[in-house]
C-alpha cells in the first residue's frame, strides 16, 4: 500500500513538472516583446527568445536550433512578418495548430506610415497616422492565430516599431494574457493577475517618461533610422530626419546633403547613433558641425532579457534623449 502511494505521488510530481515545462513552448522574437510576455508568464515558465545579445532585426537569419524551437512552439509572438522578415519561411512551415500572434495586427493599434531616410518635412513629422483596423488592416485579436498569417500583407509602408509606446505595450500585455490563458487555462488567473501588475507598471512608466521628456519637447534632432515614431508621438518629441531607411544600407550623397541642411536649418542639438551599427554614417553627417552625439537603442542590445527589460529600455531611451537635448 505504501509503495502504491509513493508511486502515485511520484507520478503526480512528474505530471506537474511536464506541465510547467510545456510553457517553454512560448517563442518571442525580440527582447522588448519577450520582456512583456515574460511579465505575463511570471513563474509559470520561461519564454524562448530568438534574437539575443546585440543582434539586429536587419539581416538576421535563424539558426537550426531556433527553427527547432519554432517547430516545437505552441505560440509565437512577434510584430509582423514584414518587420521580422527572417520568420516568413519558418512561419509558413509551422504546424497548423501553432498559434501565431502578430502584434501589429491587434485591433485598435494605430499604425504610422514609414518615413524615408533623409530630412522630414512637417507632414512627415505628423507621422501620417492611420489605424491598424482600417480597410485591409482589419484584424481582430480573437482570431489572430487562425487568420493573421493569411491576411498579413500591406504593412510594407507602415512603421512597425510599435513596442516603444507604453500605451501599445498595455494592449500587447492583455493580448498575451488572453492567448496564454487559451493555451494553458489552468494558469488563467495567474496570467490575468500578472497582466494587471504589468499594466500598472506601464502606467507608472508612462508618467515618469512624460515628466522626464517634457523639458525637451520641440527640440530638433536626427536619428540613424526611423525606429522611434511611436515614442516621439507619445511624448511630443521632434525628430527632423533620419540618416537612412535601412541602417545596413549606406545613405546616398543627396540624402546626406539634405540631412546636413536640415541640421543647420533647425539648429538641431543632437544626432543619435545606434549601438548595433557602425557609426561612420553618423560621423559623416555631422562632420564639421557643432552638434552633440547621443545613443538610442530600440531593442536593448546590451540588456539582460527578462520582465524588467522593457521598463529599463524605455527609461534609458528617455534619459539619453533628455541628456543630449537638454541644456
Amino acid at each position: 500500500m505504501t509503495r502504491i502511494f509513493i508511486s502515485l505521488i511520484f507520478s503526480l510530481l512528474i505530471t506537474g513538472t511536464a506541465s510547467a515545462a510545456s510553457e517553454q513552448n512560448v517563442v518571442v522574437t525580440i527582447k522588448p516583446l519577450h520582456s512583456l510576455v515574460q511579465g505575463v508568464m511570471g513563474d509559470t515558465g520561461e519564454a524562448t527568445l530568438l534574437i539575443e545579445g546585440a543582434q539586429s532585426l536587419h539581416g538576421f537569419s535563424l539558426k537550426p536550433s531556433q527553427v527547432k524551437s519554432l517547430q516545437e512552439a505552441k505560440v509565437v509572438f512577434y510584430i509582423d512578418k514584414t518587420m521580422e522578415s527572417f520568420l516568413k519561411t519558418a512561419l509558413d512551415s509551422l504546424p497548423e495548430d501553432v498559434h501565431k500572434v502578430p502584434f501589429a495586427r491587434l485591433s485598435g493599434i494605430e499604425l504610422l506610415e514609414r518615413r524615408e531616410g533623409g530630412a522630414w518635412d512637417e507632414h512627415d513629422h505628423d507621422h501620417g497616422h492611420k489605424h491598424a483596423h482600417d480597410d485591409e488592416h482589419e484584424h481582430k485579436h480573437s482570431d489572430a492565430h487562425n487568420h493573421g498569417e493569411g491576411a498579413e500583407h500591406g504593412l510594407e509602408e507602415d512603421n512597425l516599431h510599435i513596442w516603444l509606446d507604453p500605451e501599445i505595450a498595455k494592449s500587447i500585455v492583455l493580448a498575451v494574457a488572453e492567448e496564454l490563458a487559451e493555451l494553458y487555462p489552468e494558469n488563467r488567473d495567474i496570467y490575468r493577475s500578472n497582466a494587471e501588475t504589468m499594466t500598472a507598471r506601464l502606467k507608472e512608466l508612462d508618467a515618469n517618461l512624460k515628466e522626464k521628456l517634457t523639458p525637451v519637447q520641440g527640440q530638433p534632432y536626427v536619428v540613424l533610422h526611423d525606429a522611434y515614431p511611436y515614442f516621439e508621438r507619445r511624448y511630443d518629441l521632434m525628430a527632423v530626419g533620419s540618416l537612412t531607411l535601412d541602417p545596413e544600407v549606406p545613405a546616398s550623397a543627396k540624402k546626406l546633403k539634405d540631412i546636413r541642411a536640415k541640421l543647420e536649418e533647425t539648429k538641431a542639438r543632437c544626432i543619435f547613433r545606434e549601438p548595433q551599427f557602425d557609426d561612420r554614417l553618423v560621423q559623416t553627417a555631422a562632420e564639421g558641425m557643432d552638434i552633440k552625439f547621443g545613443t538610442l537603442d530600440p531593442l536593448g542590445a546590451d540588456m539582460e532579457p527578462g520582465e524588467d527589460l522593457y521598463f529599463n529600455l524605455l527609461t534609458r531611451l528617455a534619459h539619453n534623449l533628455a541628456d543630449c537635448l537638454g541644456n
